[in-house]
């Protein structure tokens, strides 16, 4: 008779040992799981970093690009006829003033478009290094860059007797759905 309730306890003890092992073991796995979504989320944040650093600099260079054309059209040194005669308000100008905008007075900025399609940016502005001459630096194998050209865009702001120029500028990342746009004012 001393047997039989011993059996029982060890029935009862066993039952609960495999519950509370079972327990710990699921919560292993959701730790485990939890942190292998943590790190994967810190690697997809990290190439998007990287995505926007790309655009961002490409964007930087055409703004310099645009800037360094304008200034030399200002002063005399650049392309003949780059800023004479203004394009009309709300158009953009074409051949040697491609890239030169009057917006409407009460229109949206010819720039605007790229903030909602930038698949659409080859319509406006004009590529990097198009009357400045400068060209994109080759990337080696290997190195993260953008293969698709940067644009910038002026928009004549102010009145004709002392004009100013605001450049716009859009860049890439790898793939065209990165982008970034920058803007400066300038002033002869």
């Amino acid at each position: 008779m001393l047997t039989a309730p011993v059996a029982n306890r060890r029935r009862a003890h066993g039952g609960a040992t495999l519950l509370f092992a079972a327990t710990f073991l699921l919560l292993a796995v959701f730790t485990a799981a939890a942190t292998l979504q943590f790190l994967l989320s810190n690697r997809q944040l990290a190439a998007w970093q990287l995505e926007r650093e790309i655009a961002f600099r490409a964007a930087e260079a055409a703004l310099l690009d645009g800037e360094a054309d304008l200034m030399a059209a200002m002063a005399g040194t650049g392309p003949p006829g780059r800023l004479a005669p203004f394009p009309a308000s709300g158009t953009c100008g074409s051949g040697m003033q491609a890239g030169i905008c009057v917006p409407a007075i009460d229109g949206a900025p010819a720039w605007q478009a790229w903030l909602s399609a930038p698949a659409s940016a080859d319509d406006i502005g004009v590529p990097f290094g198009t009357f400045t001459g400068r060209a994109m630096p080759g990337l080696p194998d290997g190195i993260a860059g953008t293969s698709i050209p940067p644009r910038y865009m002026a928009e004549v702001i102010g009145d004709a007797t002392m004009p100013r120029l605001r450049v716009t500028a859009i860049g890439f990342g790898r793939r065209r759905d990165t982008s970034a746009v920058v803007q400066s004012v300038i002033q002869p």
